[in-house]
């Protein structure tokens, strides 16, 4: 659980809306559940955006901005956090993935986020800095993003996983010949596990 004392220190950009966020709403002495009918939103969801738990979106950032008078203010810090290492919306599709009892994967192209070792993943943040999609710091906070994933995985019972990849997901060099090496030898050890399920469909599957 995220407290007010992580987000104080929590420079990411959403760590400085929430501090915003909250900062506008201590100036005006409202109490989350007033912000809250204010803005049209829960106790709940104010509280999960100032503490970090929950990122803004657009909706959430431009009602803050009515509320509080801040022009779009709001709504232009919110876009530092919607640009920054994952998707709107998949915030809130990765706690849920830490909990599934069952989790089913189907790929092309690249070998899927929960099954790449650190090198296959570094190789991909780093073509994607090359080719300006994302900055440097979003690489970074990808990466460490795709290991708490991975990480959570580990837990006692582990989660069902039936990946299908296909076959270009395994021909496509990523890396260099060595860190393919390694990528294989993680999916091989993946497939052995007696909570997966690991296919591979070959092209001539049409």
């Amino acid at each position: 659980m995220v407290n007010r004392k992580n987000v104080e220190s929590d420079d990411s950009p959403g760590g400085r809306f929430a501090r915003r966020l909250r900062g506008l709403r201590d100036e005006r002495g409202w109490t989350q559940e007033e912000l809250a009918a204010h803005m049209g939103f829960s106790p709940t969801h104010i509280s999960a955006v100032e503490t970090g738990r929950r990122p803004p979106t657009p909706r959430f950032a431009a009602s803050a901005d009515r509320v509080f008078g801040t022009g779009d203010r709001l709504e232009r810090q919110g876009r530092a956090v919607w640009a920054s290492a994952i998707l709107e919306g998949f915030d809130e599709f990765v706690p849920l993935e830490a909990q599934a009892t069952e989790i089913r994967l189907f790929e092309l192209g690249i070998i899927p986020g929960l099954l790449q070792v650190p090198n296959y993943a570094a190789a991909i943040t780093a073509g994607a800095v090359r080719r300006g999609a994302i900055t440097e710091q979003q690489a970074e906070e990808r990466l460490s993003l795709l290991a708490k994933r991975q990480a959570s995985l580990e837990r006692t019972p582990p989660p069902m996983v039936f990946v299908v990849l296909d076959e270009s997901c395994v021909r496509r060099p990523v890396g260099g010949p060595q860190v393919m090496a390694e990528q294989l030898d993680r999916l091989l050890e993946f497939a052995e596990s007696p909570s997966t399920v690991f296919q591979v469909a070959p092209y001539d599957l049409g």
